[in-house]
């Protein structure tokens, strides 16, 4: 049996039939619904209407649970209701039951927001069930009908959004029109809001209530309209109160999109700099639909999780592929739209590089492919640079199904991500998924090194194999070369060792040495071992080898190694004749570190647990340790470092904590470096002992991730500090070292340090500031370097919007001068200095 709500404020029961309530007629207009234990069928539905985003919400209060509601709406058969429960504070949720006028139920939804499609004869009735007692709120809407929705206007690719759109706790839901002849047939929906937290949807309807498409999942969503068709959009939250920016753009065949650089095989990327969170750019390219295309967006500078997405749009308008950090390969249509988009902006601009390739034609691969054969059977070395206008390697290479063989290569990339290797079929192209049946991955050994193969069920031909820089940062040097592991015309023939030089090398430390031998290659490695035991969980990289194989260059770890003598041993050979070298190495003791001076090093970043820079790419945990190496690493020499100096930033941590900096090896002392609140990114400066070569970095609480950027280390031989001041030396808003004025994006500031208060004009080596930042309009970062030399990708204070915040900074002098570069938004700067290194 259901309770309903009775018009006339008697309890009427209402019998079901095969457990389906019939509810009744509809009755007057302006009675109003009442609370009731029952209602009587025919006589106990009140009018309401459908069109309530205009005029307003249908309100109520329950007595009690199970206490109901019955209301008979004007929808036309063939339609559709949005069906919205938005209970005021304290109120409840009833269960929203749709009947026909013959009792058959059309729907039942005790969500948020849903759709209900009618299917049966009009009038229709609305049944509301209460979960408990208290105020219910309901908004009905029909479908096809935007009255009382918000106009969403088109927006071209760019920073702009159409319209901005709140959320509050007690409205989760917002009803935006686009009009029949507002829209194009194909179109981006993108979306961002104040929290930055994916909590809302864009879901949008035809007249009928069908879904046309949804951003379920993410904030972006690719749809294909009908011309002359209006459609509603519905944005729906998750229970958060928030404010959201939404844009919809044109990504049909009449989009205003350049074209691309380039279509040549590794020729030229298009690059753009995303500076807000709704930044996008796009490109069109034409083809012939026998083409084949490569599309990608690389984004290796950028830091907090930030990218780009890319996607692609046939003429049909149907969207090909979305991908963030893959390629996609697009085939069969005549004109593409690539869009692409900012992603996890964080106040940092986002610079993209994005590669457009015609990677093949009816005729067959491209001839900057052609003009490179290689052979699953092994190829000698390839090396080259990739550079933002030589972007790619291709080759073709003849395959055969089951046939494995491995790239080893070496490469210059100043951060932990590698150049990429791609293994591409001539018969099975299109999209971004994996084809198992070939493919190449990455397998971890030495520097880069990739698996390719083909199964059982791949075919037999002639298929591409190409290089990219993918996201290690530009220029990058690379080496490489083939070894077959499997259904090679000839076996591959085991690496061996005859002797290896220098034969000894101290511990704590990263030691560079040469195998010589026969068969040697980038893929050889070795390992330190003891009664055939391994001594070193660190394997040796490959640095280079020669062409004919008989001499390898590797770094061997000897971070874990005590003093004594070892074998050098291939692994896996399980000692075989001719792979080990026996007590070849001799590791000697750590020289001792001799306190002294300082050393200034141009900013570097040592450590970024965001990319894995000197650590695991991950979070750190409550209670975790990170172990930086810091000697022998950058140009801090691998022995004589007695402490480094150390900018060490907190990066979105997931509760307030502290990170403590402190010798490797030692107890954790009971103190903090650096204090931190909930999602705050905030550096100091520390200046830490070294053992080892090694520091440690502990967080206390919660997760968080950590970088850290060195400027300089204490040795014997070096300079000695001056205390002086302190005094300002610059003020932008004053006039004060520099003009009057903010410093804007990517502006610089050149400050004379030397001769000026006290500093000597001459041998000043580096100088210790507080910097403080003011006013900023955007979250950004302050980078303070030597006059003269590149920016590095480092930072010495991070700010948000609207704050004042300062931080220590030791900085290197050149000319007498150094220099301040603000990466966005503007900001006024001031540096007040409290001594320098000279001599």
């Amino acid at each position: 049996m259901a309770v309903f709500l009775g018009l006339n404020g008697t309890a009427s029961a209402v019998t079901s039939k095969h457990g389906t309530s019939k509810p009744a007629a509809t009755a007057s207009p302006k009675a109003k619904p009442r609370v009731s234990a029952a209602v009587t069928p025919g006589t106990d539905c009140a009018a309401a209407r459908d069109d309530d985003y205009s005029s307003g919400p249908a309100t109520g209060t329950f007595a009690a649970a199970g206490d109901a509601v019955c209301l008979t709406l004007p929808t036309a058969t063939g339609n559709g209701l949005y069906l919205v429960n938005e209970p005021p504070s304290g109120g409840v949720t009833p269960e929203m039951t749709v009947f026909d006028s013959q009792g058959a139920q059309q729907c039942d939804s005790g969500y948020a927001f849903s759709v209900c499609k009618l299917t049966g004869t009009a009038p229709f009735q609305v049944v509301l069930t209460a979960p408990d007692a208290g105020a219910y709120r309901v908004t009905i809407q029909r479908t096809g009908d935007t009255s009382g929705c918000t106009a969403w206007p088109q927006s071209a690719f760019g920073g702009a959004w159409g319209v901005q759109v709140p959320l509050t706790a007690d409205h989760q839901t917002a009803c935006l029109a686009i009009g029949a002849d507002q829209h194009s047939t194909a179109e981006l929906f993108d979306f961002t809001n104040t929290t930055n937290q994916l909590n809302a949807s864009v879901q949008v309807y035809d007249r009928a209530g069908d879904k046309v498409c949804a951003t379920l999942g993410g904030s972006t969503a690719a749809c294909q309209f009908t011309p002359g068709t209006a459609y509603a959009a519905l944005l729906v939250g998750t229970g958060t109160a928030d404010t959201y920016k939404l844009v919809r753009r044109d990504v049909s065949p009449t989009a205003n999109c350049a074209a691309p650089s380039s279509l040549t095989v590794g020729g030229p990327s298009t690059t753009y700099s995303f500076t807000s969170a709704l930044d996008s750019r796009c490109l069109r390219v034409t083809a012939a639909t026998t083409d084949k295309l490569w599309l990608s967006a690389r984004t290796p500078t950028a830091t907090d999780g930030a990218g780009a997405m890319l996607g692609v749009v046939d003429a049909s308008g149907k969207l090909v592929c979305r991908q963030g950090g893959i390629s996609c390969r697009a085939t069969g249509s005549t004109s593409y739209v690539v869009f692409v988009l900012a992603s996890g902006f964080a106040g940092t601009p986002i610079t993209a590089h994005v590669d457009t390739w015609r990677i093949g034609t009816s005729s067959g691969w491209a001839s900057q492919c052609t003009e490179h054969v290689v052979s699953p059977d092994g190829f000698s070395l390839r090396s080259g640079t990739f550079t933002e206008s030589a972007t790619a390697y291709c080759a073709v290479i003849q395959m055969q199904p089951s046939q494995d063989f491995e790239v080893y290569g070496t490469h210059s990339s100043t951060t932990t991500a590698t150049p990429w290797v791609s293994l591409l079929s001539n018969t099975r192209y299109s999209g971004t998924y994996v084809d198992y049946a070939y493919q190449c991955n990455g397998d971890n050994v030495g520097t880069f090194s990739f698996n390719c193969l083909t199964t059982s069920s791949a075919d037999a031909g002639q298929y591409a194999l190409v290089v990219t820089p993918a996201e290690a940062d530009t220029p990058v040097e690379y080496s490489m070369q083939g070894v077959c592991q499997f259904g090679c015309s000839t076996p591959p023939k085991q690496a061996g060792l005859t002797s290896v030089s220098p034969a000894s090398g101290p511990t704590g430390t990263e030691n560079q040495v040469v195998l010589h031998g026969a068969n040697l290659t980038l893929g050889t490695q070795v390992e330190l071992a003891s009664d055939h035991m391994t001594a070193s969980a660190y394997p040796s990289e490959p640095v280079s080898v020669s062409p004919d194989g008989t001499s390898l260059t590797v770094r061997i770890g000897t971070y874990d190694v005590a003093p004594g003598t070892y074998d050098v041993v291939i692994p896996g050979t399980g000692y075989a004749p001719g792979t080990y070298l026996t007590g070849a190495y001799t590791v000697t003791a750590a020289p001792a570190a001799t306190p002294g001076r300082l050393v200034p090093l141009a900013p570097t970043r040592f450590l970024d647990t965001r990319n894995g820079t000197g650590a695991p790419k991950q979070r750190v945990g409550a209670g975790g340790v990170v172990k930086l190496k810091v000697a022998g690493v950058h140009g801090v020499p691998t022995s004589g470092v007695t402490a480094v100096v150390m900018n060490v930033t907190a990066v979105k941590p997931s509760t307030s904590g502290y990170v403590t900096v402190y010798p490797d090896g030692k107890p954790v002392p009971a103190v903090s470096n650096l204090n931190f609140t909930t999602g705050e990114t905030i550096p100091n400066l520390v200046i830490v002992p070294v053992i080892d070569g090694t520091v440690d970095l502990r967080n206390a609480s919660g997760t968080v991730d950590l970088v850290a950027d060195v400027t300089g280390w204490f040795s014997s031989a070096g300079s000695t500090f001056t205390s002086s001041g302190p005094v300002r030396l610059l003020d932008t808003r004053s006039g004060l070292g520099a003009r009057i004025g903010t410093v804007g994006p990517g502006g610089i500031v050149s400050l004379q340090v030397g001769g000026v208060d006290g500093v000597p004009s001459s041998g000043v080596t580096a100088v210790v500031l507080n910097v403080t930042v003011t006013g900023p309009t955007a979250g950004s970062y302050l980078t303070v370097y030597p006059h003269g030399r590149p920016l590095p990708a480092v930072s010495n204070l991070n700010f948000t919007t609207g704050e004042t915040i300062s931080n220590l900074v030791v900085v290197p002098v050149v000319d007498g001068r150094v220099t301040f570069a603000n990466h966005a938004g503007d900001v006024h700067v001031v540096a007040d200095l409290n001594g320098y290194f000279s001599g």
